[in-house]
């Protein structure tokens, strides 16, 4: 029995939709509060040498005024020893310290024995154990934590012509086929291997990439399909199942990295060989930094989430097993074989670290961003790990991290920029002084030019073939099972077909009944130079055998006010908007009662400072004419662009 829950977990379980994911969290909450979830305690198999977890230094003079141990510091109720011990070492501190009976503090810092002081001086109870002394009022008994030090893996320079045979783990979301078979096109070596995870709500994507099954041996589309959500515990699956069939498929690869499809090469695939091979063994993870306690918290890893309804849900808090280390950054990592044998051999479940491991990134946001970083550094595998995954990402803290997945997670996350040519230089100088092989994101939707620009230097030749400049994305097809179809988008695609025929045949003497448009067969958005320029749909007309395709474009509409101070340089209504990105998602702008409307717009002139009101106000009008919403804006900042999201279907704006 439970009793009463949490309320984060009442709430929840009130906002699940089916009665599975209400009793799976429900489930869930009741384990948590039962401590049945996850495991207290975990082993650690390596720690420093020469050390001994626990034991004491000695008691020291200590005040506020020069913290010995002055990296960390918390007033914990119910302190004991061991707990103060256990929190130093999950920050990865070499030193723990108690402090008048109800503070722990952590460092690195060895005390100097002119601080010593005998043991009368910590003589103060420990609030959580009455048998134990936790310091005094000016005074600290410090702890060995038992925890090597933070230091990476030396990596070995390349090996001249030095070879490594690569798995590569590609999970791919989206309709972006052509930027996919692009990167295939780079990294593709007929001695490397890969295995291709498409979304499960991806129909397109899957079944347009299976045909590379038939041509490259080498290339394997797993039929393992899940449905991958931003922060969700089934990554990590993907991922575990991916290494897992990987090691069926071939038994020569030596090392494997995850890529997407907004991933791109920053050198050659020879070039990774060549420090893979002169680097036999390591593990390729990034780091946090640092602030161990601070990832932690705004990573949510004190927090317990369940996935089900394609949701990350929080069911409550929880504290992490004691005894470990805590580590984690990037989910984009490059594995030696020897560690994916060991977490997926069958025999794993026999470890206590591994099984305990497991459980708890069952419940885990993000899971990925952390469980290989924690079971390298407090396995066997410690001294493997090296703090550079390879990788380069941009971020923009403003816009990145604008809490754009609450729609998928209780939670607030960040996601990288997508590089543009304007990025060129940071790009390039971040290549000179890292060791950098891949970088994300990219998004040839956005900006192609700088991808183009990338393969040039990668080829160290002048890109020249039709359509280089170039880009087709599909947004529907009608072979799809899967996303739902937007039959508002199927409606005003047929109505446009049927336009176009009548302007083909406007000035024909003969009528062709044939051509009535029956059916649409795809519909592809088109970009030249980085700009969308409509999109191509294809369609079928009664005539038998006979299709068309026509290009079309939502029309731009401007009204120049001139003897406003500022000028309304950009204005875009439509849904889907991204805020990161900054662009609205539905390029063609066909909008249905579920749509959720928005606004963009940027100012530019000049305000002038004795002007008594700044404001524009943005009103929205359903079909009826009436006014639904009142935006008030203001026109200060020029250089900033402006959104509203509207909470409202089926509108007009004047």
């Amino acid at each position: 029995m439970c009793g009463s829950l949490s309320k984060t977990a009442l709430s929840a379980i009130k906002r699940a939709t089916t009665k599975k994911c209400k009793e799976e969290l429900s489930d869930v909450a009741c384990k948590l509060k039962n401590n049945q979830l996850v495991p207290q305690r975990l082993p650690n198999y390596c720690p420093r040498k020469d050390s001994i977890a626990g034991s004491s230094l000695g008691c020291f003079h200590d005040n506020n005024q020069s913290r010995l141990l002055s990296s960390y510091g918390v007033k914990l109720p119910g302190l004991t020893i061991q707990k103060c011990v256990d929190l130093c070492a999950q920050s990865a501190f070499l030193y723990a310290g108690t402090h008048n009976g109800k503070e722990c503090y952590c460092g690195n810092k060895k005390p100097s024995l002119e601080h010593l002081l005998t043991r009368t001086y910590c003589g103060v109870v420990c609030d959580g154990q009455s048998s134990q002394t936790c310091g005094g009022v000016d005074a600290t008994e410090i702890f060995d934590s038992g925890v090597p030090n933070r230091d990476s893996a030396k990596l070995h320079d390349p090996i001249v012509n030095g070879t490594a045979k690569i798995a590569f783990i590609l999970t791919l979301n989206g309709r972006a086929l052509r930027q996919v078979t692009r990167l295939l096109r780079v990294i593709y070596r007929p001695h490397h291997v890969y295995l291709i995870h498409v979304d499960a709500r991806q129909d397109f994507l899957f079944r347009s990439l299976l045909q590379l099954e038939l041509k490259y041996p080498n290339i394997r589309l797993t039929r393992q399909r899940q449905s991958s959500i931003w922060g969700g515990a089934s990554l990590l699956d993907v991922l575990l199942q991916s290494m897992e069939q990987l090691l069926e498929i071939d038994s020569q690869w030596q090392f494997v990295f995850n890529l997407s499809e907004s991933d791109f090469p920053l050198r050659s695939i020879e070039s990774l060989e060549a420090l893979l091979a002169a680097n036999p063994g390591r593990n390729f993870l990034k780091s946090h930094g640092r602030q161990t306690r601070q990832f932690i918290h705004k990573q949510g890893l004190d927090r317990v989430f369940h996935q089900c309804e394609r949701r990350m849900w929080r069911v409550g808090d929880r504290n992490l097993p004691a005894g470990i280390r805590i580590d984690g950054g990037s989910d984009w990592v490059g594995l030696a074989r020897s560690v994916v044998e060991f977490v997926t051999s069958p025999t794993g479940s026999n470890d206590p670290l591994l099984r305990g491991l497991k459980e708890l990134y069952r419940y885990t946001l993000l899971p990925a961003e952390s469980f290989f970083h924690v079971l390298i550094l407090n396995s066997k595998f410690c001294e493997s790990y090296a703090d550079n995954n390879l990788r380069m990402t941009l971020w923009r803290r403003s816009q990145g991290c604008l809490c754009q997945h609450r729609h998928v997670v209780d939670w607030c996350g960040c996601s990288p920029m997508v590089f543009r040519t304007t990025d060129w230089t940071h790009l390039t100088s971040v290549m000179a002084k890292s060791t950098v092989f891949f970088a994300r994101k990219f998004e040839a939707a956005i900006d192609q030019s700088i991808m183009n620009r990338l393969e040039e230097q990668l080829t160290n030749s002048s890109l020249s073939y039709p359509g280089l400049d170039s880009y087709w994305e599909s947004a529907y097809h009608m072979a799809d099972l899967t996303p739902k179809t937007n039959h508002a988008l199927l409606a005003v695609s047929l109505s446009l077909a049927k336009h176009a025929i009548s302007l083909l045949l406007q000035n024909s003497v003969v009528e062709c009944p044939g051509l009535r448009p029956s059916r649409i067969i795809a519909i592809t958005s088109y970009f030249r130079h980085d700009h969308y320029l409509g999109d191509l749909i294809h369609f079928e007309v009664d005539e038998k055998d006979v299709e068309f395709e026509t290009l079309v474009k939502p029309l731009t509409k401007t009204t120049h006010f001139m003897d406003s101070p500022r000028i309304l340089s950009t204005l875009q209504v439509g849904s889907d908007y991204d805020p990161k990105e900054q662009v609205l998602r539905n390029r063609l702008g066909v909008l249905s009662s579920s749509s959720k409307p928005a606004a963009i717009f940027k100012w530019t002139g000049h305000v002038n400072s004795t002007t008594s009101s700044q404001l524009a106000h943005l009103v929205w009008f359903d079909p009826s004419d009436h006014v639904r919403a009142v935006h008030h804006v203001n026109v200060t900042d020029a250089s900033k662009v402006n959104s509203f999201n509207c909470l409202f279907s089926w509108f007009t704006i004047s």
